[in-house]
């Protein structure tokens, strides 16, 4: 049984530490010591569970038709890899949640208070909104812009969006901005670590 090819199991928390990985990547500034932990304490182990195994099968000659098994794992690997170089699962979270993004905030810049539940604004979770501040030594609010803070699951959430109507945001000590296509931008503030 230890010279077969890697199991259901073992493909499924493989692919699930993937697809965390993968999540923790879908937002404007990347949890980064958190994916390289999942990484360190959940690929490292099974990549070495994988080595010892198609080590026995290799020297007992027992590697047999079922190849595809054998090197699933690193595909899986390389998938995410690959995603996580052009930046595929923000773009593609990003891309599909735009529109209901928008909308919402164009109701943030119409109303006047901030009591706004926590709701799903596309594929974010937004639990504030409210007008920017302008820029420089301009403290009025910017109109058509909003500030939407989002929170994600099992992190302290950093993941926040500012939509401009003019202008780009100023970075501050605290506050880091990354462009994200047209007057949208990916916010970062400091998180009180």
């Amino acid at each position: 049984m230890i010279t077969k090819p890697p199991g259901w199991l073992y493909l499924t928390v493989l692919s699930a530490s993937a697809c965390v990985i993968l999540y923790w990547a879908s937002v404007p500034h990347w949890y980064v010591i958190e994916m390289m932990l999942v990484a360190f304490f959940f690929g490292v182990p099974l990549y070495v569970i994988w080595l010892f195994r198609f080590g026995l099968a290799v020297s007992r000659g027992a590697i047999d038709g079922r190849i595809v098994r054998w090197v699933l794992p690193w595909i899986i690997a390389g998938g995410v890899v690959g995603a996580l170089v052009v930046d595929a699962p923000f773009w593609l979270r990003f891309t599909i949640s735009k529109p209901s993004m928008e909308a919402y905030a164009q109701t943030v810049t119409r109303q006047t208070d901030r009591d706004f539940p926590c709701q799903w604004v596309g594929l974010y979770r937004i639990c504030d909104a409210f007008p920017c501040l302008g820029l420089e030594k301009n403290t009025e609010d910017v109109p058509g812009s909003a500030c939407l803070i989002a929170e994600e699951w099992a992190v302290y959430s950093n993941t926040n969006f500012v939509l401009l109507s003019k202008g780009e945001p100023e970075e501050t000590a605290n506050d880091t901005y990354r462009h994200l296509t047209g007057r949208w931008y990916g916010w970062r503030d400091w998180d009180y670590w």
